[in-house]
């Protein structure tokens, strides 16, 4: 059994106490309970903070929930609060527990068995997208389509990591239905092209806060050919064995997403596949996704669909072609609004609003479900703006 002497109690003047006084100390036996945890990972330790209501005197220590411990304190009455961080699948979780007015006095231990819950956040957010592709440089109608990328924030102040998260484009929910094959199909979005997966075993690609990383459909420096920016130092591209068998080039620096899921071949030219319009989500899958033949047809003959659970999905984004709100693709407990930018060829990027400053100087992305209230459309592509920094792995200086 651990035991921890954490305050010892110091003779004062107001005390008036005699130099040779013993000090008799109250033991404190505490209990974590995880058992309102659900589905969330349990973290390896808490931080435990005891505040002495009379003194104010604040104790702390660090404890782990299967170990029996006591704790050594002055004898009386104290607030006692548990917390402890973590993170997983691209989440943020916060956990927390508290005990009032615990009355610690005597020679026999108090045991107090105190309940955590958790809080989960997305603590990764589309921080800027370039989807309508630029022009070709010294034509006035040639279009560009491959300078296509996606810049993934950590916008919360847990490092997290990027491996397994999806990158998916998802189908109309006014038009495409699935509830004949799928009675609880309400509670998915259903992905209609492919999905692209970032590799790693779970701790290979570690997002500290204030850094992002980028995918791209090649990374490469496009400003060579078109009228656009230089992606050569993605972290991620779009390129797998399919997309290689029909021509395409790789990057020697970047690192190859995974196709997941290839529903629809057809796009695999672009590697993404919508210039114009079209809806976005990363998440994190609960469950395995279906292997090539097996997707859900929809009520329209020859529309497939890969199923993914709205609780999984970290962060999502809506482009319309037109001004007309009815042309959504994504249910509002998605994303409330939506956003357009330019035909094909324009160049812009949808880019997230800065909503605050940390301490350390990194940025604070506002993120209130709400694309139309959230985003701003920016003539200028660029990744990493405001300041937004790399993640320690990446290295890569330019592409090969």
């Amino acid at each position: 059994m651990k035991k921890f002497v954490l305050a010892i109690l110091a003779c004062t003047i107001a005390a008036a106490c005699q130099p040779t006084q013993a000090v008799r100390l109250a033991e404190w036996s505490p209990g974590i309970d995880e058992s309102a945890l659900g589905d969330a990972p349990k973290p390896e330790s808490y931080k435990v903070k005891l505040t002495n209501i009379g003194t104010e005197e604040a104790l702390e220590a660090t404890m782990s929930a299967g170990s029996a411990q006591t704790i050594s304190v002055v004898p009386g009455i104290y607030n006692i609060t548990v917390q402890a961080h973590g993170s997983s699948g691209g989440r943020a979780y916060n956990y927390i527990g508290t005990a009032n007015a615990v009355k610690i006095v005597g020679s026999e231990p108090v045991h107090t068995l105190i309940k955590v819950t958790a809080s989960a956040s997305s603590a990764l957010v589309f921080k800027e997208i370039h989807y309508n592709a630029s022009m070709v440089t010294g034509s006035t109608s040639a279009r560009y389509l491959k300078d296509t990328f996606f810049e993934i924030y950590n916008n919360s102040d847990q490092t997290v990591y990027a491996d397994g998260i999806c990158l998916g484009d998802p189908m109309s929910y006014k038009i495409y239905d699935f509830k004949d094959k799928l009675p609880n199909a309400s509670d998915y979005v259903f992905i209609g092209t492919y999905v692209w997966q970032i590799p790693g075993n779970g701790s290979d690609y570690p997002v500290a806060p204030g850094e992002s990383f980028v995918i791209a459909a090649s990374a490469i420096d496009h400003a060579r050919i078109a009228n656009t920016l230089d992606l050569s130092t993605a972290e991620f591209e779009t390129i797998c064995d399919k997309y290689k068998e029909k021509g395409g080039q790789t990057d020697a620096n970047a690192i190859n997403m995974t196709l997941a899921c290839t529903i629809k071949e057809s796009g695999l030219g672009n590697q993404f596949g919508r210039f114009t319009d079209g809806a976005w989500v990363i998440f994190y899958p609960s469950q395995p996704l279906r292997k090539d033949g097996e997707y859900l047809e929809s009520n329209h003959a020859n529309n497939y669909g890969q199923e993914v659970l709205k609780a999984d999905i970290l962060d999502a984004v809506d482009f319309l072609k037109t001004e007309n709100p009815d042309d959504k693709r994504l249910e509002s407990e998605l994303d409330a609004g939506w956003i357009k930018c330019n035909t094909t060829g324009g160049n812009q990027s949808v880019v997230r609003k800065v909503a605050g400053t940390r301490e350390d100087g990194s940025i604070i992305l506002q993120d209130t479900n709400n694309t139309s209230e959230d985003f701003t459309v920016s003539d200028k592509p660029e990744i990493r703006r405001d300041g937004v920094k790399r993640p320690s792995w990446s290295t890569w200086t330019t592409a090969q």
